[in-house]
């Protein structure tokens, strides 16, 4: 039987507390169940699918009466639920008398459980119960309670954390289950794609990209066919209006305590048609330039020194950019709380007394499930302003609060996001910060609902929170960020003579997004805008930089996705010249493939590793080095350094010390950073264990806890594949299992 164990994941926690309750359906064998589709014919007068799901009505009807008890009460559970208890106990037939369930203790033979033993087919089970459960008709405060129930027995033992995390998603997930035909594949392949349980896959989509002799207007919008009558609505990409604007007046108006000024459709959006129609640029082929616009970053040699003197070798002025990522802020740390508790966040106040003294949280951070004190993130801003005083701008992208994922609220989001552009204007008075929007900002968490789609905005529009980051950034940014940020939290702006940063809301990608189920194509229409940026960018000569929350090719992004991003990425590849990333809190990078041409290398995701050290990690920062202010600039990046605090020296001793962990020219034996060789690099760490085992080191930022667990085949493999193989639609570069 499969141990079940609490969940300690940051970025994959709730895709953890899935997987932890279809572990404990797996260990009893549970699978697919014998039967049709789940649903009742009709529910709040939308059609269903025509017979209803016998063991769903079963299993509904047996444990109702349970559902209802307080969470609290776990006695008089039916038949089944009583079965998974006895298993979880070593045995997977029901013994004795109790809970419910008759019988001696011979096989049962009246399981309604059949299927694969995987987590997917024991995942299929969950999710057809919930939505055959809310397609009968069955009361959402119900079911919430039952799953707040199961929540507790194989998750979180604490009622209220999981009684928060349960009832943020009641009432988005029931309005979406009713008002889309999505099933339990789809539930299982969005949320745990990653072990296995296939594709997600809603409706086939593809973003249009303007040829090079033509101008992104003149491109016309194929329809492309739905799969199966689904996400067949006026809301999908390709019969949207040609316009962000156009469907950005239809918004919810923003909660009663907050009225800003009415907001009209961005102007920017507004003259893209004009500027377009004034210019038809002839495009170069991106496979062509690739190559040799990078082809100047293979003698640079950067070093801290005043950015009026810091040259690379042939005498062209260099940038250095501080890259901040992932501080997870909490104002609620507490020195010797208890860090092992029963929650996806320890060290505070309420997290219970620690049972040993080592249980209790240390000064400077954590290794366990503990977020930032505000003391950390001062140090390392002082020790940033000290060592490198000579940078030119910051990027931070995202994840501002602390994973108080079941506690969260709009007011306590917003003050906490300012109390970070407090600090950060602080220590950088007088430089620009760009921004990017993180998962953790939203409430319900991770929560992004399409605001392109009138019906869903008025309803569960998340104005507020673009709001709160749009005025945050104006004021990070020295400057009034553009109306984009408002409507969906991405915006584009110059930020050097000829070099574009644009922040794209890659949030709308995240596989634990509910909200992909019911739009899935081109969600907040992000893509779409990124073309027309980057189009308007190439036919002005500029270059751009890329700047996001979660990297397009982790595996937290939806494949399909992805892969549209990739194909932008393949168009454009010659004047896309860095991306930058976080989400993941390690020290890593993906390769971008030309779509047409698999094996050439066309770009890379830098993903920064994150500020904090939740979970299991070194607090850490990276700067980068950029082709600077020159006639021949290419705004390539040259090199990158990574640096950490180790916190058990930290701890031990009350002396945090921060160093430069490696530089990646230097320590990864690059010639340059140009995708190829990257590319190479990962040749060479499948061929060298001990190449591998630096970028490791490297990887989990040089932490004790990390490299104490070690990195065996399989984690050595899985590494360089996930580097290699972020497009999923593509032809795999790693050999399948024999």
């Amino acid at each position: 039987m499969v141990a079940i164990t609490v969940i300690t994941s940051g970025a994959t926690m709730l895709s953890g507390l899935l997987l932890h309750i279809t572990t404990f359906l797996t260990s009893l064998g549970l699978g697919d169940w014998v039967g049709g589709g789940a649903g009742a014919q009709v529910a709040r007068g939308r059609s269903l699918p025509s017979s209803p799901d016998a063991q769903v009505v079963v299993l509904s009807n047996e444990i109702d009466s349970w559902m209802a008890l307080p969470e609290q009460s776990l006695g008089n559970m039916p038949y089944h639920l009583h079965q998974v208890l006895n298993a979880l106990n070593g045995s997977d037939t029901v013994g004795g008398s109790g809970g419910g369930g008759g019988g001696g203790g011979g096989s049962d033979t009246d399981r309604i459980f059949r299927g694969s033993d995987t987590y997917c087919g024991s995942c299929r089970v969950l999710s057809k119960m919930v939505i055959g459960y809310s397609r009968l008709g069955g009361p959402i405060d119900i079911m919430a309670n039952f799953l707040v129930k199961i929540c507790y027995i194989v998750g979180y033992q604490s009622i209220a954390v999981c009684r928060g995390l349960i009832n943020q998603d009641k009432d988005r997930l029931e309005w979406i289950l009713q008002n889309t035909n999505a099933d339990a594949d789809e539930v299982c392949s969005l949320v745990l794609g990653s072990q296995g349980c296939g594709v997600f896959r809603r409706t086939a989509w593809s973003i249009t990209l303007p040829p090079p002799e033509y101008p992104l207007q003149h491109q016309q919008h194929h329809h492309h066919p739905q799969q199966q009558g689904r996400e067949d609505h006026s809301r999908s990409l390709d019969s949207a209006p040609p316009q962000i604007q156009s469907v950005n007046n239809a918004r919810a108006q923003p909660p009663p305590h907050h009225q800003p000024q009415k907001q009209q459709p961005p102007p920017q959006i507004q003259q893209q048609q004009q500027q377009q129609q004034q210019q038809q640029v002839p495009v170069t082929a991106s496979s062509s330039t690739s190559s040799s616009s990078s082809s100047s970053s293979s003698s640079s040699s950067p070093s801290s020194v005043p950015a009026a003197e810091r040259v690379i070798s042939n005498g062209k002025k260099v940038l250095k950019v501080l890259h901040l990522t992932d501080p997870h802020y909490d104002p609620s740390y507490r020195v010797g709380a208890n860090a092992v508790c029963e929650a996806p966040l320890c060290c505070n106040p309420d997290s219970g007394t620690p049972k040993r003294p080592s249980d209790g949280a240390g000064k400077w951070g954590d290794y366990r499930n503990c977020d930032s004190p505000k003391w950390l993130l001062q140090h390392m801003l002082h020790h940033i302003v000290s060592t490198h005083p000579d940078v030119d701008y910051v990027l931070c992208t995202g994840d501002l609060v602390p994973h108080h994922i079941w506690k969260i609220s709009p007011r306590e989001n917003i003050a906490i996001m300012r109390e970070m552009t407090d600090l950060l204007l602080e220590y950088f008075p007088n430089l620009p910060i760009y921004g990017a929007i993180g998962n953790h900002e939203s409430f319900p968490r991770d929560s992004f609902p399409p605001p392109e789609s009138p019906e869903v905005w008025s309803r569960f529009g998340v104005q507020w929170l673009y709001d709160a980051v749009a005025d945050q950034w104006s004021r990070l940014m020295g400057s009034q960020v553009p109306p984009t940020a408002r409507f969906a939290g991405y915006y584009s702006v110059l930020a050097r003579p000829g070099l574009r940063i644009i922040s794209i809301n890659t949030n709308y990608c995240y596989r634990l997004n509910w909200w992909l189920l019911y739009k899935s194509v081109d969600p907040g229409l992000v893509l779409r805008w990124l073309v027309s940026e980057l189009q308007q960018a190439e036919a002005r000569g500029e270059v751009v930089h890329i700047i996001g929350h979660i990297p397009p090719f982790y595996a937290d992004c939806f494949a399909q996705w992805a892969h549209q991003f990739s194909r932008i990425v393949s168009r454009y590849a010659h004047i896309i010249r860095g991306q930058f990333y976080g989400h993941s809190h390690q020290d890593e990078f993906r390769v971008h493939y030309d779509v047409n041409a698999p094996n050439k290398p066309i770009g890379v995701q830098y993903v920064s590793p994150n500020n904090g050290p939740f979970h299991d990690l070194n607090p850490s920062y990276r700067v980068f080095y950029i082709d600077g202010d020159h006639p021949e600039t290419t705004r390539n990046v040259l090199d990158y350094e990574t640096w950490v605090m180790n916190l058990t020296h930290a701890n031990k001793y009350d002396a945090p010390h921060w160093y430069q962990l490696y530089s990646a020219r230097r320590d990864l034996q690059l010639p340059s950073l140009d995708p190829r060789h990257w590319d190479q690099l990962v040749q060479r760490m499948a061929r060298d264990p001990q190449l591998f085992a630096r970028y490791h080191r490297f990887q989990v930022q040089d932490s004790d806890s990390a490299l104490s667990r070690g990195c065996d085949a399989e984690c050595r493999r899985n590494t360089l594949c996930a580097i290699v193989e972020g497009d999923k639609f593509m032809p795999r570069k790693c050999r399948p299992h024999d």
